[in-house]
């Protein structure tokens, strides 16, 4: 037995490492901030200000609160088949929050007492007809409020944990809602002011959830006891919320189709135009047709094809995100101060691409060293 978890912690060292070194990539994309500014390292622009780094941040946060719903489905509302070691998964969450912090701080793309004091100064103010202030407010109550969660569940504090996990639950849809308010609410970009804008955000998030939680049980390749339980109520989660996401690309693309609205040149431009290959095969082949096709050959039981079907809805989801956030921004542009109607363009630079991987080492560092130096196995 000894044996054992000194094999495991070996183990874990090297994954400590490999997350370290997936971490470093990032350095090259802050180093060319440092010397070269934000207008120069990434590929934004006055017409398209937010890029890969704010996509992003929308996706590691939707992680996050995916993770935290399964938790609480778990060991809150005491669905038993989703119970798949609720310290890993409250853990997990909270390292894709921290690496959705460490994306927007870059995005903003100035040095750390800058950031600070830009952020102090603002949230002082006390806008409270502001999105942004509320979705400030949120998060900050839910960092925290994941840390509590982490720490009452090693310590096996029931009650306690209990009501942590609903005002968590709460607070984290709460602020992702809110998130994806800050897009919805601007009127000048009809990709983003739509009703299905934030539903889509929040079914995107659960589907996320899933699939790590899934990839978790996968990768680290251990005994649950109610392991087939867990994949198969999962995994139909996951097939009922890809199916209700294929709902909305279909009605979005046929509603769209009439009429010769702004609106409708957005869509165009998402599936005709520059993000066509993102739309028809990331999004839709990868992200929702191969997924079901999956999980329907594993029978929702056999872990490697329920692993391989959370993968593809992962990256399906990660298109998602970026088409409807990069695809708001390319909209055609009509002014009286143009004389003739213009479209944007973006692409992302090798820093922001650094410095997204390193937003995924990060998460998994943070994980790594958790799951060494805390006691995360030892569950009931």
């Amino acid at each position: 037995m000894q044996g054992k978890i000194i094999l495991q912690r070996n183990n874990n060292g090297a994954y400590i490492i490999m997350a370290f070194i997936i971490f470093t990539i990032s350095i090259y994309g802050i180093a060319q901030v440092f010397f070269h500014g934000q207008e120069h390292s990434y590929g934004v622009s006055r017409e398209v200000p937010f890029g890969l780094l704010l996509v992003g941040y929308a996706f590691f946060v939707g992680i996050s609160v995916g993770l935290s719903v399964i938790a609480t489905l778990s060991h809150v509302f005491k669905f038993e088949k989703f119970h798949i070691r609720s310290r890993h998964i409250a853990l997990l969450s909270f390292s894709s929050l921290i690496a959705a912090f460490f994306l927007i701080f870059w995005e903003l793309g100035g040095p750390f007492e800058l950031q600070i004091f830009r952020f102090v100064k603002y949230y002082l103010n006390f806008e409270l007809t502001s999105p942004i202030w509320w979705m400030s407010t949120f998060y900050v109550f839910e960092t925290p409020l994941l840390a509590l969660e982490i720490y009452l569940l090693l310590r096996r504090d029931k009650k306690s944990t209990f009501y942590a996990g609903i005002v968590g639950f709460i607070i984290g849809i709460m602020a992702y809602s809110t998130l994806s308010m800050v897009f919805a609410v601007n009127a000048a970009k009809p990709l983003w002011h739509t009703s299905q804008f934030t539903i889509s955000f929040i079914l995107g998030a659960l589907i996320c959830g899933g699939a790590v939680a899934i990839l978790l049980l996968f990768l680290r390749k251990d005994k649950e006891p109610n392991r087939i339980e867990s994949i198969s109520a999962i995994s139909k989660m996951i097939m009922f919320l890809l199916i209700a996401s294929s709902f909305i690309h279909i009605w979005t693309a046929i509603i769209t189709s009439y009429g010769n609205s702004t609106l409708s040149d957005s869509m165009d431009l998402v599936i005709h135009g520059p993000l066509q290959f993102n739309y028809i095969f990331f999004e839709i082949i990868i992200g929702v047709i191969v997924p079901l096709a999956l999980l329907f050959i594993g029978k929702f039981k056999s872990l490697p094809f329920v692993a391989a079907a959370g993968a593809c809805a992962l990256i399906g989801v990660f298109f998602s995100r970026y088409n409807s956030i990069i695809g708001g921004q390319l909209i055609k542009v009509e002014s009286t101060f143009l004389e003739k109607i213009e479209v944007g363009t973006y692409f992302p630079t090798l820093a922001e691409i650094s410095i997204f991987i390193g937003a995924i080492g990060l998460t998994m560092l943070i994980y790594e060293i958790g799951n060494r130096y805390l006691p995360m196995n030892e569950e009931d």
